[in-house]
């Protein structure tokens, strides 16, 4: 019995002792709290900037391939051996040059041997004339005859039709002669299609050889190219341009071209076609691009990049990108409220954007207004902030630029408005009479 009270009488002063201890536990929670509400709170150091008004473009960068402004194949017109062949691969080509040579004994002899059967059809052709005017001559004579009743009608018929007969002689033989005349022109034609001469209806007189197909000694024929011509003093770019864009895109805008062929340089290009339709599997329309190629540097088949400006935004304001952030889905930015340094979210209507700037189309900003930066991550409405030092520095100098620019403005135009009020120059003064040096040891009069 006496185990049991010790026992009851140890638990009974361990819960005594806990919650003595609980209670100091609270109180010294409550204590803390009293402390950190009297403590200020402690503000966000930030950076701040100012809406710029700047001049922001919508442009794009497509990527493409270069190809020949014009090409095509030069196809013999005759079947022949290729006696020589003047140009190779990489080549230039003038307009006018003799490009290849085929053989042309067969063309030779098919020359010679239409104009001997021109020659023969022409001395036919007097033997029928000189035959018609005999046949001419006696129905002429047996006419007279015939109205004298001094001859048989079946003579002057058939005097008649002898001559009617010579008369479809001599258009036989004229029809002849023609179709002689047409087969040695033909024969002619073939003859001149053995020499190949570099020819062509539009652009300047200077070609290149993209391809050489046969080599001298090949046989060719119509239908089978020998080599292939390019026009690359201008280089088409094709690009495709997305069913997003291709709306701002118009004949005549002008384009920069860049190639990894050579870092640095810039191209310039001029949309010149449009495709109408869009294709079905990639939603993009065509555009065709010409580059100007003088020094021919550019070459078909390059990979290029073309940086299109589709819009411009003259004077809209903007900010840097990071700047704006998001809360509760929505875009915006922390302003600065100078009433009480406490920052407050604005939400904002976003235009154009790039690396440096973002446009801002609502709300308009007034210039005095402070837009937070770095540290806005850290701040929710109404948390104090402080303008850091880097920032206040930045708006120094910018207050001085803007004065120093004023002033300068300011003095040009005085200047100018000075020039434009100075009076005309008045006439130079009469010249007074000199006085004239006396002479050595004299005073002067």
């Amino acid at each position: 019995m006496g185990k049991k009270l010790v026992l009851l009488a140890l638990i009974a002063g361990f819960a005594a002792i806990a919650v003595f201890a609980w209670q100091r536990y609270q109180e010294s929670v409550k204590e803390e709290e009293r402390k950190a509400q009297k403590r200020p709170e402690e503000a966000v150091v930030v950076n701040v900037v100012k809406a710029e008004h700047v001049t922001m473009l919508d442009e794009r960068v497509y990527s493409g391939t270069t190809q020949a402004w014009s090409s095509f194949d030069i196809d013999p017109e005759v079947s022949a051996k290729i006696v020589s062949l003047k140009f190779d691969i990489g080549d230039i080509i003038n307009k006018g040059d003799l490009i290849a040579r085929l053989d042309d004994s067969n063309y030779e002899q098919a020359v010679r041997q239409a104009e001997a059967e021109l020659e023969v059809a022409k001395a036919k052709d007097v033997e029928v004339k000189a035959m018609l005017k005999l046949r001419n001559s006696q129905y002429e004579r047996l006419k007279l005859l015939h109205d004298r009743n001094a001859t048989s009608d079946s003579e002057f018929e058939n005097a008649e039709s002898a001559m009617k007969v010579q008369e479809a002689a001599l258009i036989q033989s004229e029809a002849n002669i023609q179709n002689c005349e047409a087969r040695l022109a033909a024969a002619k034609v073939k003859l001149d299609d053995t020499q190949i001469i570099a020819d062509w209806n539009s652009g300047s007189d200077i070609r290149h050889v993209g391809d050489r197909y046969v080599d001298e000694g090949s046989l060719v024929s119509p239908g089978k190219p020998i080599l292939k011509v390019i026009e690359i003093d201008r280089i088409k770019a094709r690009i495709p341009i997305i069913e997003r864009d291709f709306r701002f895109l118009q004949v005549g805008q002008q384009a920069e071209v860049t190639t990894d062929a050579y870092p640095g340089v810039k191209f310039e290009g001029t949309v010149e076609m449009i495709s109408n339709e869009l294709a079905e599997s990639t939603r993009t329309v065509v555009a065709i691009l010409s580059i100007p190629n003088k020094d021919f540097r550019l070459r078909p088949g390059m990979f290029v990049r073309v940086r299109i400006v589709l819009s411009e935004h003259k004077d809209t304001q903007t900010i840097p990108p990071n700047a704006i952030l998001s809360r509760e889905d929505k875009r915006g930015v922390f302003m600065l409220d100078p009433a009480d340094q406490t920052a407050k979210f604005v939400p904002v209507e976003t235009g154009l954007e790039d690396r440096t700037r973002v446009e801002i189309l609502s709300p308009e900003f007034k210039p005095n207004d402070l837009i937070v930066t770095v540290g806005n991550h850290m701040l929710e409405n109404g948390k104090k902030v402080e303008v850091s030092q880097l920032s206040r520095l930045h708006m120094a100098e910018s207050l001085a630029a803007a004065a120093a620019n004023k002033s300068a403005q300011e003095k040009q135009a005085a200047e100018a408005a000075a020039k434009d009020k100075q009076p005309e120059q008045q006439p130079a003064a009469e010249t007074q009479p000199q006085t004239v040096p006396a002479e050595s040891g004299e005073k002067a009069q």
